[in-house]
């Protein structure tokens, strides 16, 4: 099991429900000091790969990458970023670490801004200038910062302007509901132009293209990658799988890069009992080249029902 899928996304119980409705809360007092840090410890309690800092990383700290300086093709940022994922996952080839790179990206460094849009409607600015991340030496990204917490949906600037991060708009991040579901202009079907281009047109795609000049993995592998990332970034949070569902259709709608057609979600039935949404890729990342040697539970070289059967038998 490669590392995008390794967050196991299990239903919260009633103490951990009751944290985040406590965050939600707390992040709508006006005023309050605690909004952007409610919003963030509410995202991180998803799990792991949505926990975000907040600007510089600490005194000596080493190792941090800008996301901008990425998408140079020969850049020695890119360079130390795919470096250090072929080495660490073991890869034969640059571009099976390339496709392997593109998948654990997507399903970390940009997962929080996903799943908080399908939670409230409201898009973080995860654009790559204000985004910081370190890799990890054994696979994927250790850690991801934002430069500044603000958002890119205030109604009337469209998706390039940012505006600082309100107490209006950071309900609703345990499921239950929140300005996402409501009437206004926060909707997920109003905001998810300025997500997908956040996101994509100007962060993963771009992104995709660096590596794919880099080391000519193909482009359609690569945002098949992306793909899988985004969808790994609802699947693998504590929400409703209904809702995520509706979320994951809404994000496809229009999106760049083809996406629609490199794979589908399905909801699957764990061991447990509790409801999962899982996605079933149609490019393959090359995982299974790797010193690993296993292939993603995704993965098109398994059969549909075989896939579903493997995501159902999980704990």
């Amino acid at each position: 099991m490669s590392a995008y899928e390794g967050a196991a996304a299990r239903r919260p119980t009633a103490c951990q429900q009751a944290a985040l409705r406590q965050a939600a809360t707390r992040q709508a007092v006006p005023g309050g000091t605690e909004g952007p840090h409610a919003a963030l410890a509410a995202l991180a309690a998803h799990g792991p790969r949505y926990h975000l800092g907040l600007g510089a990383p600490p005194p000596g700290g080493t190792g941090w990458l800008a996301a901008d300086r990425l998408l140079d093709p020969y850049g020695p940022e890119l360079s130390r970023l795919l470096d250090t994922e072929h080495q660490g996952s073991g890869h034969r080839t640059a571009h099976a670490a390339a496709l392997t790179l593109i998948a654990v990206y997507a399903g970390r460094v940009t997962a929080a801004a996903v799943l908080h849009w399908a939670l409230t409607g409201h898009v973080l600015d995860v654009r790559p200038e204000n985004v910081l991340l370190r890799p990890d030496p054994g696979h994927g990204i250790a850690e991801v910062r934002l430069r500044t917490l603000r958002t890119v949906d205030a109604p009337g600037t469209g998706p390039e302007t940012g505006t600082g991060m309100g107490t209006d708009g950071l309900g609703g991040l345990d499921g239950s509901g929140g300005p996402g579901d409501g009437t206004g202009p926060y909707r997920p079907n109003v905001t998810v132009r300025a997500l997908q281009n956040t996101v994509l047109t100007r962060h993963l795609l771009p992104l995709a293209d660096a590596l794919r000049e880099r080391t000519h993995a193909g482009l359609r592998q690569l945002r098949g990658g992306v793909a899988h990332g985004c969808a790994t970034a609802l699947g693998a949070s504590r929400a409703d799988p209904a809702l995520l569902a509706r979320r994951w259709a809404v994000f496809l709608d229009g999106a760049p890069g083809g996406l629609a057609a490199l794979g589908d979600v399905v909801t699957v039935t764990r061991r447990d009992g509790s409801p999962r949404l899982v996605y079933l890729r149609r490019t393959c990342c090359l995982f299974y080249t790797s010193a690993e040697a296993v292939r993603c539970m995704s993965c098109c070289l398994t059969s549909r029902d075989e896939r579903i059967a493997a995501y159902g038998a999980r704990p």
